[in-house]
């Protein structure tokens, strides 16, 4: 695992969201800014880890303000409906348990929570082009490899990316 005791933590040196935040994006979309484009980190383990292993300077996180909705499919006699339920406390915190847990499997540390993630992208590129050095770095690993011995692999194609 490695130790990230000698660097500052990353969620912690995070600026504020340069201006207004969108409302919903998409993960692959960048996010034009005054300061640069961003996009928007997901709540999964593995988008806070990417973010995590670049560099520090380029995170930026806003409150939550957002009211996520559930899909809920019912399928019965009378046929099927679909329709959306607030997300609950409870959900959330599912979620956020799931994405720190990955944080901790791969030894770094824990995302605050009520909190939206976005990473300054670098130059002109995109998310994909992030996902596919990342892809490219662990390639080689073992299909059943432990989630931690892909970092220093990451790390160093997020170095690379970010170093540009």
């Amino acid at each position: 695992m490695s130790d990230t005791s000698a660097a500052p933590n990353a969620w912690d040196t995070a600026r504020p969201f340069p201006g207004p935040p969108p409302g919903f994006s998409d993960r692959r979309d960048a996010i034009d800014t005054a300061d640069g484009r961003f996009w928007e980190l997901s709540e999964s383990g593995w988008d806070a880890m990417l973010g995590y292993l670049a560099d520090p300077a380029t995170l930026a996180r806003c409150v939550e303000t957002r009211h996520h909705q559930v899909e809920v499919t019912v399928i019965d006699s009378t046929g099927e409906r679909t329709f959306f339920v607030p997300r609950t406390a409870d959900d959330q915190q599912i979620i956020d348990e799931g994405a720190n847990s990955y944080l901790r499997d791969v030894g770094l540390p824990q995302r605050p929570t009520g909190y939206r993630w976005f990473q300054r992208l670098p130059g002109d590129l995109t998310v994909k082009d992030i996902d596919e050095a990342v892809y490219e770095a662990i390639r080689e690993l073992p299909r059943d490899h432990h989630p931690a011995e892909a970092v220093p692999a990451i790390r160093a194609a997020m170095e690379r990316l970010y170093r540009r």
